[in-house]
């Protein structure tokens, strides 16, 4: 038809275009997430971010209410809501987990930088099950990861005027592993950075 009528075919395609059509939310959110992800990071929370080719949500949600949806007092939940404002579209409004009230994971950009560091880590030191659990494997283990937190720090992911205050890893006999762990063939590394928001150092603990 578009080349048979081409005139036909555009009027018909600038009718449709007029015609608003309600779709889910959540293609558009991951979409935001996967452009700042690529743009910026897993560190960088993708809010107040315009959604493209939006006109606005189905559903206004006033300030009085935001309020209400950021923090709920009794149940503890966040929703990050999608909201229209004049001058600047359809924009995501907030970055918090659904454990909005948590101290540690109050924040998606962190949980999602904290599980990316996990993986990473688990995946880049899987050879260490196959190797002699001793004080040359957990330096090696050790240097390498720090490399890979060095790298972050110097992407501004994690904050510190100096390496030494913005991360530290251990790994070794007293430190994070027993007599019993070693004998058991079990290697404990446990981890420390201080993330954008909060600015609090956050620890995980990774073990194989």
């Amino acid at each position: 038809m578009e080349k048979r009528f081409p005139r036909i075919y555009s009027q018909v395609v600038a009718t449709l275009q007029q015609v608003p059509n309600v779709l889910p939310a959540s293609p558009f959110v991951v979409g935001a997430y996967v452009a700042s992800d690529k743009a910026k990071g897993v560190w960088k929370a993708p809010a107040n971010v315009e959604l493209k080719a939006v006109r606005k949500p189905v559903i206004e949600i006033p300030e009085s209410q935001q309020d209400m949806l950021v923090i709920d007092n009794v149940g503890g939940k966040s929703i990050n809501a999608i909201r229209s404002f004049s001058g600047r579209g359809t924009v995501i409004w907030g970055a918090r987990t659904l454990a909005g009230n948590d101290n540690e994971w109050r924040y998606v950009p962190l949980r999602r930088f904290a599980n990316m560091l996990e993986e990473s880590i688990r995946k880049g030191t899987k050879y260490a099950v196959f190797e002699p659990n001793d004080e040359p494997l957990w330096a090696k283990v050790r240097g390498e990861v720090e490399n890979f937190l060095f790298g972050f720090w110097q992407k501004g992911a994690i904050l510190g005027s100096k390496p030494d205050q913005a991360f530290f890893v251990r790994m070794g006999l007293g430190q994070t592993m027993t007599s019993q762990d070693i004998l058991n063939g079990k290697y404990i590394l446990e981890l420390g950075f201080a993330p954008l928001k909060p600015a609090e150092f956050v620890v995980l603990r990774i073990g194989l």
